[in-house]
């Protein structure tokens, strides 16, 4: 159970670490916005300086659903906590143990391939570019997507296990 051990402290510092970089990050730009800090209200995106005046509401639309989904994420990384949790008490034939690895899967595979329409219709909507060539990001999402994809097929084994067990134990 060393490996259950070590994906429980991982996943807590990933989700300390996620959560406390989206909430400074909302801080400063709300900050930001009402002026109540010395942060410029202008960052710079290729040698352009850009104030927040300046952004479309596309930007605010990619930014609130990018943030939906980042929350999509973290239930899903919370979910994953949950199964580490009940793998470290040893209790594998618990159902809640296949209910958590489904959503934890199904937000992984939700969040991959919302990042990847993300990424893309972001390209094309503001850098005017279209391209079909695979970059690195396209393999982070398409992992995400993989590692979801698979708690799901271990979700339905889990519930297997359950299954013949419940079985065995009927059996006289």
């Amino acid at each position: 159970m060393n490996t259950a051990k070590s994906l429980f402290s991982t996943l807590n510092i990933l989700i300390f670490l996620i959560l406390l970089a989206l909430g400074l990050g909302l801080l400063f730009t709300i900050l930001s916005v009402i002026g109540i800090t010395d942060i410029s209200p202008t960052f710079e995106v290729d040698g352009n300086k850009i104030a927040y005046s300046d952004l479309s509401s596309a930007h605010y639309i990619f930014m609130g659903l990018n943030l939906i989904f980042y929350g999509i994420f973290i239930y899903g990384l919370l979910k994953l906590r949950m199964v580490a949790k009940l793998m470290l008490a040893n209790d594998i034939y618990h159902s809640s143990l296949s209910i958590n690895t489904d959503l934890a899967g199904k937000s992984f595979v939700l969040t991959g391939t919302f990042w990847w329409l993300f990424d893309g219709l972001s390209s094309i909507h503001f850098n005017n570019e279209f391209s079909i060539g695979v970059s690195d990001k396209t393999f982070i999402y398409l992992f995400i997507i993989c590692i979801g994809l698979f708690l799901m097929l271990t979700s339905k084994l889990i519930d297997n296990a359950i299954q013949l067990k419940t079985e065995n134990d009927l059996t006289i």
